[in-house]
């Protein structure tokens, strides 16, 4: 059994005060040993020894992955172990032992304590009843590897059918990570990022002469403040009691998905912004080949362009042609997987509200247009005693992100709040 220091040294605890158990009630009985009570002292013994070999090589895998740390190297061992732990971390058993008033143990506790390292003096709280710290996600290979066993990545916006287990369920990325958007991971307090205020104008001065005034871009900053989302599922205690495979899908596809959905809007808005967009008339493909001259005009590599769309835009879009009865705007030969013009499409219902009937988009490099700042892992709170009279446990999920806008250029929008 793989147990984390703290419960090793209290199971040594435990052996050493049975030895002590045993020697005194002889004494008590007024006897010597006798062979029973030799055999169980040396039983005891043994496992002690045991316990002390396993403390150790704790403790020096410790001090390797710190000397790793210390070095600014990436520790391969850490990161095998880490893979190690997550395949064997029961999330299902973890939070029902934690609504039957238990602690957690083994990795649970191990993942718990790490995350509350990750976090310590910073600005954002984790509970630590069960927590999975960001490094767990990181060395598991973010959404890249996960994308694949989730319908995010074919259908964003809707819920998927397809769950990992574990914490590979806790991974599945965010519709903003899954089109390529720039992700800042691991972040414990504010940071500031630079953006692109005024992009420079290129120029080629003469021999001897001096850039011209507007050949300089203007840099600015933009603040990332953790900013707490989270999203929670009721169960009843017959349920939990059952635990398995189905009741961790259950948990992790309605909290993550949920999650995941808040996490998206935040960024979508902080793209379109609070007031009016680029185009303000209802989505068209007219508006769309617009879009295009912009966002070339602003330096984006068109190749790297997406679109997102809301359920007006694409109600808009679907018959709408970029010359009458010629090429439709989108293209559906590839089921699940639709183009716009060319531009990889996705339609969800993330994107903030605009006038009745004129409908959301964003055309952009989400890469070059956002950052989204994901602050610690995520935090898992399971309270038995909210709904008590209907023997129900809530379980809820948090998160801490913030979004900021890296170069307004990148991303041409269709959006009209007036």
């Amino acid at each position: 059994m793989d147990l984390p220091i703290k419960d090793l040294q209290a199971l040594r605890q435990q052996y050493v005060e049975q030895r002590e158990d045993v020697k005194k009630a002889a004494e008590l009985e007024e006897r010597e040993l006798n062979d029973n009570d030799v055999a169980e002292l040396e039983r005891l013994a043994k496992e002690i020894r045991n316990t002390d070999r396993q403390l150790k090589v704790k403790r020096e895998d410790q001090e390797i992955a710190k000397s790793a740390v210390l070095a600014g190297e990436s520790s391969r061992g850490a990161s095998n172990e880490m893979r190690s732990m997550s395949k064997r971390f029961d999330l299902a058993g973890a939070v029902r032992d934690l609504s039957q008033g238990k602690r957690v143990t083994g990795v649970a506790a191990e993942f718990t304590q790490e995350a509350l390292n990750e976090v310590r003096g910073s600005n954002v709280n984790m509970k630590g009843q069960l927590s999975i710290p960001a490094a767990a996600f990181r060395t598991l290979g973010g959404a890249g590897e996960f994308g694949a066993t989730s319908t995010l990545d074919n259908a964003p916006g809707f819920v998927p059918t397809n769950v990992a287990a574990g914490v590979e369920a806790l991974a599945s990325p965010t519709l903003f990570e899954s089109l390529g958007g720039r992700v800042l991971n691991g972040l414990t307090g504010d940071v500031k990022v630079p953006i692109v205020n005024t992009a420079a104008t290129i120029t080629a001065p003469a021999e001897g002469a001096a850039f011209a005034a507007d050949a300089n871009s203007a840099i600015g900053s933009s603040s990332l403040s953790p900013q707490r989302y989270g999203a929670y599922v009721t169960v009843t205690e017959q349920l939990m009691l059952q635990g398995g495979a189905a009741v961790e899908q259950l948990i992790t596809q309605d909290m993550v998905t949920q999650l995941n959905r808040q996490i998206d809007k935040a960024v979508f808005d902080t793209i379109i912004g609070t007031g009016d967009g680029d185009n303000t008339s209802p989505v068209s493909a007219a508006g769309m080949l617009i879009g295009e001259g912009v966002l070339a005009a602003a330096g984006v590599d068109l190749r790297n362009v997406v679109v997102v769309a809301d359920g007006i835009a694409h109600a808009l879009l679907s018959d709408d042609a970029i010359v009458d009865s010629v090429n439709a705007a989108i293209d559906r030969s590839n089921a699940g997987n639709f183009s716009a013009l060319g531009y990889p499409y996705r339609v969800t219902d993330l994107l903030p509200s605009n006038l009745a009937g004129e409908g959301s988009a964003i055309m952009m490099d989400p890469n070059m247009a956002a950052v989204l700042g994901l602050f610690g892992g995520i935090d898992i709170v399971v309270n038995p005693y909210a709904l008590d009279i209907n023997h129900q446990v809530r379980i809820s999920v948090h998160k801490y992100a913030d979004a900021a806008v890296l170069h307004a250029g990148a991303a041409y929008t269709f959006h009209d709040n007036a």
